[in-house]
């Protein structure tokens, strides 16, 4: 019985979630991050220079005025639909991701890309796409 017991004891105490006291600790688990320290090591002058330099996942394609033109995951999960994933910036929806190139790069804390299957989950269906959290240095934390 007392082998049962500990047995039992052992198999539950795995079960257990993962508590995480890292910068991800509050992110969904399909999530990549890009860190302040990661953006100031970029280079980049702007978030929408941080996700082509730094966000291997997306598509960020400038137009033919070198402005931001397209912005997608790579792999298009629709042949109709829009595939441009939503942008938060510290909480707040942006409409159209082609003001990313007026947000400044040392302003920026943070920049956590959600998988689209993570995303649907916590932002709901129209975020496919995945979401994009941009967190900056002096905004709040939602």
């Amino acid at each position: 019985m007392k082998a049962l017991l500990l047995s039992l004891t052992v198999a539950l105490a795995g079960c257990g979630p993962t508590v995480r006291h890292d910068a991800t600790a509050r992110q969904p688990s399909g999530t990549f991050l890009i860190s302040a320290e990661q953006i100031a090591k970029s280079g980049a002058q702007n978030a929408w220079q941080v996700l082509q330099r730094s966000a291997p996942m997306l598509v960020a394609q400038n137009d033919k005025d070198g402005r931001p033109g397209k912005l997608t995951r790579r792999g298009r999960s629709s042949l109709l639909l829009d595939d441009s994933p939503i942008v938060l910036l510290d909480g707040v929806r942006i409409p159209d991701f082609r003001n990313l190139d007026t947000v400044g790069a040392e302003s920026i804390r943070s920049i956590a890309i959600v998988d689209g299957v993570e995303a649907t989950t916590y932002y709901g269906t129209n975020s496919g796409s995945g979401v994009i959290l941009i967190k900056t240095k002096d905004g709040s934390e939602p």
